[in-house]
């Protein structure tokens, strides 16, 4: 019986080990070069998008002046768009995608097309962070469109990451929606524990606002 240390077995597991790590060196490369296309695409929509900012009336240029995206931006939307359902590009840069689409129908005024644009940041964030920061983001454009209890529902989930640095704007943002919602008993508990884990701060002091305006 051959040893297990034999030159054979030897050979076929150092002939595995070689086929394992050329396999992974391709698919790093792969994604590497996928990533860095993605990058290239996203940079090409910023462009476009500065030239159809450059293009619009001075009086339209500001973030937060009510326009038609679709219309005004009509290039930069359909790029993003193309991107975002191909899905030819890594998680990461689909995230930036989604992010750069939803902030542009947000500062122009149109937070239900927002809402829509955002609804796939989640899927596409990697770490907690990036997922509760995708949270937020949508639940603010939720709020935005009047969804209260979709905005809320965000938060939540938001807040469910854990991302210690965007709890005060969750437990805000909820103790917010239940108010909207004339539900104040359901957004004291959120009061109570700010003021446990934030005592002091400024969350605390807009909470506390909100329930006792």
């Amino acid at each position: 019986m051959d040893n297990w240390l034999s030159p054979r077995r030897m050979g076929i597991l150092l002939g595995l080990m070689v086929a394992m790590g050329v396999g992974i060196y391709f698919y790093q490369e792969s994604a590497e070069k996928k990533e860095q296309a993605g990058k290239s695409a996203l940079y090409k929509i910023q462009k476009t998008y500065e030239e159809e900012l450059a293009a619009l009336p001075e009086a339209q240029r500001p973030a937060g002046t009510t326009l038609d995206v679709d219309a005004k931006f009509a290039k930069t939307v359909a790029e993003l768009n193309g991107m975002l359902s191909g899905k030819t590009a890594s998680e990461r840069t689909l995230f930036d995608a989604a992010m750069k689409l939803g902030t542009l129908y947000l500062d122009h005024g149109n937070a239900p097309k927002a809402v829509e644009a955002l609804k796939s940041m989640p899927d596409f964030g990697k770490t907690g962070f990036q997922k509760a920061s995708a949270y937020y983001l949508l639940g603010s454009a939720q709020e935005r469109a009047n969804l209260i209890k979709e905005a809320g529902e965000s938060f939540q989930k938001g807040l469910d990451k854990g991302v210690e640095g965007l709890k005060p704007e969750f437990l805000v943002g909820l103790v917010r929606t239940f108010v909207k919602s004339n539900e104040v008993e359901k957004a004291k508990p959120f009061v109570e524990r700010i003021r446990k884990d934030l005592p002091g701060s400024k969350a605390l002091e807009v909470a506390e606002s909100l329930i006792h305006p």
